[in-house]
């Protein structure tokens, strides 16, 4: 296994003692990349690995708009952003925006301040997934984010890959509260994925049953 594998592999695998070890030995990668192109500080993220992410953080020269969006640094953030403006609605080497990389991770001040300085609140990821900010933030079942974000314009009807809705994602997580501002801001309650499920499906099929009476009270099949 060559050397740069062999990151990947132990912070998947949650090793990050050894990931440790190896990083002491070759402080070199702290700044590599993964075989897909993106940093391991990054992967570590995405693996939601917190004691990799503190550990490459802390010996990394720097990071980009991406990753600070992704960890929430919010200084970093605000540097990048008044050094070019342009970078809020950028797109990552595997496709994301700065806003959706909050978005997705829960970064709620990071949102804000992304929104406040021109991001997109409806832009897609330019890759398979085609998420937008709110379905990532109904992903994670966060409220806030999906409020902020609602309250700023971003469709509530948005459909990424296999027609998957926010309404669909927050039916799927069971999380009533956030099925209602959904609906509030007119979220098509009978929406169907490609292969024909409706919110009221996803609700009932994973037993949230509260979370299924208030679909069908708006009238879900």
């Amino acid at each position: 296994m060559r050397s740069l594998d062999k990151i990947s592999e132990l912070i998947k695998a949650k090793a990050n003692d050894k990931l440790e070890d190896f990083l002491k030995e070759n402080p070199e990668v702290f700044n590599g990349l993964t075989e897909q192109g993106i940093s391991y500080l990054m992967f570590a993220i995405y693996c939601r690995n917190k004691a990799a992410i503190e550990l490459i953080r802390k010996n990394k020269n720097w990071i980009d708009i991406y990753e600070a969006a992704a960890i929430g640094e919010l200084p970093d953030i605000k540097t990048m952003v008044e050094r070019n403006r342009n970078s809020v609605n950028s797109y990552s080497t595997d496709g994301f925006t700065p806003l959706g990389l909050a978005s997705f991770f829960g970064h709620l001040p990071a949102a804000h301040y992304l929104i406040e300085n021109g991001a997109d609140v409806n832009i897609i990821s330019k890759n398979l997934f085609k998420v937008a900010p709110i379905h990532s933030a109904c992903a994670i079942s966060h409220y806030e984010l999906a409020e902020l974000l609602l309250s700023r314009g971003a469709n509530v009807n948005a459909k990424q890959i296999s027609d998957v809705t926010p309404l669909h994602e927050a039916a799927h997580n069971g999380h009533t509260k956030l099925v209602e501002l959904l609906l509030i801001h007119g979220a098509h309650v009978n929406a169907k994925m490609e292969t024909g499920q409706t919110p009221l499906f996803m609700a009932e099929e994973n037993s949230y049953f509260e979370t299924a009476e208030v679909l069908r009270n708006h009238g879900g099949v």
